[in-house]
């Protein structure tokens, strides 16, 4: 049957009657269809490509449960879905935090005075003490004291505490920093907090805030229960790096890069 010339035939939907539209009608849902598609396309590309991530949440994803995400559940926005592995915080304490705050440096080192390092360590330290962190100060250590505060703190009993803090404020070099005698390798400094070395921080995060760049060497990695591994054995263990769970920021990149 003929229809009028200002009459469309709409192909229906599966399980739908034929519907009669008017042509202008049917271009304005056309229309609006693709504005949407589009739309949607632009939201998820922003999303990607945002140059100014909302970090309000960092803090509160850093102290949460370290679990899998349901991968039966629907997908949310990028903004508000849930990492993958999150380390678990539900411990008695937040942990420690040590800044190390060299302002002053022996002539032979050459370095000078860090003139406004003192009111950074005390930012520093209100900001760390207000998330939780029992946090000290030292002032003007030279190598070996650095070396000595940090061996000690890995010694100590953190199985109560969800991570461990550093912060270096000094003079740097690229792999080392400066103490108020000389310089030091950082990997020698954060080395003491490496999992075959500090049990009770295994598989806990070990923040260092520092002004250098670190090492390449491989990692031989370490079980996480620290049982025997046998080829015979019918539920293995796994392995973790040594070096695994270590957040280095620097100040700066280094010279070249």
């Amino acid at each position: 049957m003929a229809c009028p010339a200002n009459i469309w035939v709409v192909t229906p939907r599966k399980g739908e009657p034929e519907a009669l539209m008017d042509p202008e009608m049917s271009m304005m849902a056309d229309s609006q269809d693709h504005i949407e598609e589009q739309g949607a396309g632009d939201s998820a590309n922003n999303d990607t490509v945002d140059a100014k991530p909302d970090r309000s949440s960092f803090v509160p994803s850093l102290f949460s449960k370290k679990k899998k995400n349901d991968s039966g559940k629907s997908a949310k926005n990028p903004r508000e879905r849930v990492p993958t592995y999150q380390y678990n915080m539900n411990f008695e304490k937040v942990g420690k935090c040590i800044i190390i705050n060299n302002k002053n440096f022996d002539r032979a080192t050459g370095m000078g005075v860090r003139n406004g390092t003192d009111k950074d360590a005390e930012a520093l330290f209100k900001c760390f003490r207000s998330l939780g962190f029992d946090v000290t100060v030292y002032n003007d250590c030279s190598c070996a004291r650095m070396q000595d505060l940090l061996k000690k703190a890995s010694e100590e009993d953190h199985r109560n505490s969800a991570c461990f803090a550093c912060i270096l404020l000094s003079h740097g070099e690229e792999n080392l920093i400066y103490g108020t005698d000389g310089k030091t390798a950082i990997k020698d400094l954060t080395a003491h907090f490496r999992g075959d070395r500090c049990k009770t921080l295994l598989e806990k995060p070990k923040l260092f805030f520092i002004q250098a760049c670190r090492g390449t060497e491989l990692d031989d990695g370490i079980q996480a229960d620290s049982g025997p591994i046998s080829d015979t054995d019918a539920s293995p263990r796994y392995k973790i790096p040594v070096e695994a769970d270590f957040l280095f920021a620097y100040s700066t990149v280094p010279v070249g890069k």
